[in-house]
């Protein structure tokens, strides 16, 4: 599982034989990266990585977006994963929405998208000839069956599954202008519950290209800059959503994880 920080401590409790890993460098062909946490442990007979993709501190991040961008990071963090044997990757994510009927994550209903769009910014990922397919496919983006498990995870938990929307990958590390969000709204105009992100559009790129399954849910945190014409979107909004969220992200993430 990737995610934020507070669902890597929240889960912590109920791996065994967890061992936390700091520090870790990881090379693919010419270039390297780092890992900066991730927890292995088991649940049950199921062998599990948690992997904080900001690293290990709660509140401030200790590497941004953009910091991840330029250190490698994401190539890192799925370049190691597939290095030690994982076979598939959960994805927890906050966004912020791009259509107003798309509840916020703090009221119990959380997307799991089926469709991927590149947006403003988007960064570029790739492992280029060391990818097990260097130009794959983007017909079916998330995987149809991991997907299906994160929304019976979120349902089994009495929260709202969301079961189709389109995650757009956006620039980080400032939150969008409202401009950008018109632009971005136009340009994916036939689509709906449309969510925009940081994070996952990388993952989910070089998940493609070594031929690891990848679903994501996303948490709306917040509605996109611009919508809410009263409300500013800054850090603290977020924060603010993701804190009510949190507990009920973790509750997702044990369900998902005695199911399979």
């Amino acid at each position: 599982m990737i995610g934020g920080t507070g669902l890597a401590l929240g889960l912590e409790r109920v791996i065994s034989n967890a061992e936390i890993h700091r520090n870790v460098d990881v090379r693919f062909g010419s270039r390297s990266g780092t890992v900066l946490h991730y927890l292995q442990g088991n649940f049950g007979d199921i062998r599990v990585i948690i992997l904080p993709r900001h690293g290990p501190t709660l509140m401030l991040p200790d590497r941004s977006p953009a910091e991840l961008v330029q250190n490698l990071g994401f190539e890192a963090h799925i370049w190691h994963l597939h290095e030690i044997g994982v076979e598939a990757i959960y994805a927890f994510n906050a966004v912020g929405a791009l259509d107003r009927d798309i509840p916020l994550a703090s009221a119990g209903a959380f997307l799991v998208p089926d469709q991927f769009g590149r947006g403003l910014g988007a960064t570029v990922h790739s492992f280029g000839a060391l990818a097990k397919v260097v130009h794959p496919s983007m017909a079916q983006p998330f995987s149809a069956e991991h997907r299906q498990h994160l929304v019976n995870a979120i349902t089994s938990v009495g929260a709202q599954p969301i079961t189709r929307g389109l995650y757009i990958h956006s620039g980080p590390d400032c939150f969008e202008t409202d401009a950008e969000i018109a632009a971005t709204s136009r340009l994916y105009q036939d689509f709906q519950n449309r969510v925009v992100g940081m994070t996952a559009g990388a993952e989910l790129a070089l998940c493609r290209q070594m031929e690891m399954p990848y679903a994501l849910i996303c948490a709306n945190a917040n509605y996109a800059q611009g919508l809410a014409a009263d409300t500013p979107v800054d850090h603290p909004l977020v924060l603010s959503v993701m804190s009510v969220a949190s507990p009920t992200l973790v509750r997702i993430a044990e369900h998902l994880l005695r199911s399979l």
